[in-house]
């Protein structure tokens, strides 16, 4: 299987990739990111072993659009995550674009928040982008 998705984000997009191991019985985690530093808050979160664990992670799984995925093996996981970004608008998977823009706003949004004030994100793409209209 080819990534080409994952591929075009990293080399042209200059995306961050990253995998790991998960600790609790998750799988194996495949993530792009906007840069590594959000990746490594979602990285941290999912391996803290502690209450606020179980809200960050239901966070970053209620998006369907959020480039976080888990997998049984990396290869499960990568082709995990190109399917997540394949069902993406393609213009959009992009530096300059609104879902790079959401994905930046939701990591950071982790990283400042304390677990249990995250709630959920717009689980879909279209809610998303619809929610950043508003507030523009």
């Amino acid at each position: 299987m080819t990534f080409e998705r994952i591929d075009r984000l990293v080399t042209n997009e200059r995306f961050a990739f990253q995998a790991w191991n998960d600790n609790y019985g998750k799988g194996v985690w495949a993530a792009v990111g906007t840069f590594d530093l959000q990746i490594d808050v979602v990285r941290e979160a999912s391996s803290d072993g502690d209450l606020d664990m179980i809200p960050a992670m239901n966070y970053v799984f209620s998006a369907d659009w959020l480039p976080y995925v888990t997998g049984r093996t990396l290869a499960e996981a990568m082709a995990n995550l190109e399917a997540r970004l394949a069902s993406l608008p393609q213009d959009q998977l992009s530096k300059d674009s609104d879902w790079s823009r959401l994905v930046y706003d939701a990591i950071e949004k982790m990283r400042e928040l304390k677990a249990d004030q995250l709630g959920e994100l717009p689980a879909t793409f279209e809610e998303a982008c619809d929610k950043l209209a508003q507030e523009r």
